[in-house]
């Protein structure tokens, strides 16, 4: 490890020494104006349900520390400056850098990149100032813009990319939504239309000032840690790292510059929007070349090494988003509240595809989401607070998909399902939820229960349990089904 990763180490243990006190809130001033300052720390530890194989390690395999920072400073009435910052840390790479078992998997060769998250774009998360003079909203810097109405997986967010590395089970807003550099306007005008509640038209503009992509789930254990996918190519032959060359937009060059509009409305007791983007997808579309590298893992296997070429292509859609109460499914029994159906969708043009033959071609798609989000009482389950229940449907389809041969990774119709459920027992201290992704076309399922238990205003604990299956081999969650695991957290926060 460098010098800046070392000294990420020692910041991490001085934040977990100082937070070892007692409580108080962080409030201050500068000039006569408030500078309000937040943040948690987040101890967790993740413990393997299965052994003995090469993409898993025995007990604990997790040990990662998220330190969070966060302070917003009123300049004045119209004018906030806001940052924050968060410090990842994964302890695994220390407490099993010699172990055998470790090492003959080739987990220890990921510790660059997992052990320490020091670079400036993981550790500044955002940043980026307000001004908000009348009708008009305009924020510059380093910015998330969420689009979706989605739970699980994304179909409308397509501005800032997503950070997948350490696996399925980071799903802190904090850590999975990377900040990009953006531009953002917004106008309200004011309105004397009866029917026509309020409306904001929103202006995104992306300069590509550092071009951040993805932080995908890849390939190999020396890359992907213990979140590696298990890919057997034959009895005595298994994927492993790939070997990749992307082509991406250099700062500040035009073909990375990304345009992003939204229409927003509230007509007729409903919330809908009209959307279009114009920009770069935040994962590459990749073709391999030549033939793959060979190496023997610590089981004896031989490991293939891929060769890839890639690139990150135009993404144009055009969509729109629908928010309702329905008053008609209001039942008294079941509490009285009216659920409120969500829906989402957009048409992309000319979107490229790998086809299994190692090209590169271009179809339309059409990706559409429903969801609905009710909250009902189950007496005899808990007598005092209501469940919330949150089915959705996902269809993606590929226009004019070809006969002779495959895009890789996508069916002409491709379908996903999901059911989050959650209550609260002990005065809203007490939380338990069930989550239950279903990947339709590969007969996939990844389920995920979790209990947090708020013990005061600044302790939080939480515990849960992530189970994999899949039927088609080497495809959707099949990968993944020896990493069933539980895990734990225990979370610090201070305001």
């Amino acid at each position: 490890m460098g010098k800046s990763g070392n000294l990420a180490v020692a910041a991490a243990l001085a934040a977990v020494l100082m937070l070892s006190g007692s409580a108080a809130a962080r409030q201050y001033t500068l000039g006569g104006r408030p500078i309000d300052v937040y943040g948690y720390i987040t101890q967790g530890a993740g413990l393997s349900l299965h052994d003995d194989y090469y993409d898993t390690e025995d007990d604990i395999n997790s040990a990662i520390t998220n330190i969070f920072g966060e302070m917003n400073y009123s300049v004045s009435d119209n004018f906030k400056v806001y940052l924050s910052g968060i410090l990842t840390v994964d302890w695994i790479y220390e407490m099993k850098h010699s172990d055998k078992s470790w090492r003959d998997r080739e987990f220890n060769k990921s510790r660059d990149k997992l052990f320490v998250e020091d670079e400036y774009w993981q550790l500044l998360k955002e940043a980026h100032f307000t001004w908000n003079p009348g009708d008009f909203f305009f924020r510059v810097g380093k910015q998330i813009v969420a689009w979706g109405e989605t739970d699980g997986f994304r179909l409308m967010d397509q501005i800032n990319p997503l950070d997948q590395a350490r696996g399925l089970a980071d799903v802190e807003f904090e850590t999975t939504i990377i900040p990009i550099w953006l531009i953002r306007a917004e106008y309200y005008p004011q309105l004397q239309v009866s029917w026509l509640q309020d409306m904001a038209l929103q202006f995104i503009f992306n300069p590509n000032a550092d071009f951040i992509s993805d932080r995908r789930i890849r390939l190999g254990n020396d890359k992907a840690g213990i979140w590696a996918p298990n890919i057997e190519v034959s009895k005595n032959a298994r994927l492993g790292s790939a070997i990749e060359h992307l082509d991406e937009p250099t700062e500040f060059d035009d073909e990375g510059y990304e345009y992003a509009v939204r229409l927003q409305a509230m007509a007729w007791d409903s919330l809908f929007s009209l959307n279009y983007f114009y920009g770069r997808e935040n994962s590459p579309v990749e073709v391999s070349e030549g033939l793959p590298g060979t190496s023997e893992a610590g089981d004896g296997k031989t490991l293939l090494h891929l060769n890839y070429d890639g690139y990150y292509p135009l993404l144009r859609f055009l969509g729109g988003t629908f928010t309702r109460d329905i008053p008609v499914m209001n039942a008294s029994f079941l509490g009285g509240v009216a659920p409120v159906l969500r829906l989402e969708t957009f048409y992309a043009f000319d979107n490229t595809f790998a086809t299994s033959d190692n090209k590169f071609e271009q179809s339309d798609e059409w990706r559409w989401a429903v969801g609905m989000d009710w909250k009902v009482r189950i007496k005899p389950l808990n007598e005092k607070y209501f469940f919330s229940i949150s089915p959705q449907f996902y269809h993606r389809k590929i226009r004019d998909y070809p006969h002779a041969y495959d895009y890789s990774g996508v069916e002409d119709d491709n379908y996903l399902a999901s059911l989050m459920i959650s209550t609260s027992y002990y005065l809203n201290k007490i939380t338990p939820s069930f989550f239950w992704l279903r990947d339709v076309n590969n007969r996939a399922n990844m389920f995920k229960y979790q209990v947090i238990y708020d013990h005061t205003d600044y302790w939080r604990y939480t515990i849960g349990a992530m189970f994999f299956n899949g039927i088609e081999k080497t495809k959707g969650f099949d990968v993944f089904e020896n990493k069933d695991y539980i895990y734990f957290k225990i979370s610090y926060r201070w305001s």
